[in-house]
């Protein structure tokens, strides 16, 4: 029984490439998982951050309570001044930046989650050639030896 050398190399690196992969798209598809529960703990943590905020300075969030405590003159002038030099517009604005930062990693997991299935579907097709290959080297193999004998 004569095996060729460069056979088996290369079906061993296609075994070790193959466990590779196999490796990568698991972690791949962890990591995925593990996002959603960050995610929804950053959803979390930003409302709380914004419920806190409009507790204890309802002015930063609130524009058209800003201008009824102006009118009135009940803004202490230091308030005024950081009111000024910060706006409300800038609150929500960062607010926004933050929520559109997350929906972004929430849609770019979406993306990857596709194509580690695609990847995921054609590494189980190389397998299954692999396989194949292998089961018709060994049925050859076999014939081979009853045919020595």
């Amino acid at each position: 029984m004569l095996t060729d050398p460069t056979t088996i190399t290369i079906d061993e690196k296609a075994a070790q490439a193959a466990h590779k992969r196999e490796a990568y798209i698991k972690s791949r598809l962890r990591q995925i998982r593990a996002w959603n529960m960050v995610g929804w703990l950053l959803w979390v943590l930003l409302a709380m951050a914004c419920f806190w905020l409009y507790q204890q300075k309802p002015l930063y969030l609130n524009p058209a309570m800003l201008a009824g405590q102006v009118e009135i003159g009940k803004m202490p002038t230091n308030e005024i001044l950081q009111l000024a030099a910060l706006g409300s517009l800038i609150f929500w604005g960062f607010i926004a930046l933050l929520a559109a930062f997350i929906f972004q990693i929430y849609a770019a997991m979406y993306s990857e989650r596709k194509l580690i299935r695609l990847v995921e579907t054609l590494h189980q097709d190389d397998l299954a050639k692999y396989q194949s290959i292998g089961t018709e080297t060994s049925v050859s193999d076999s014939a081979s030896k009853n045919i020595d004998q």
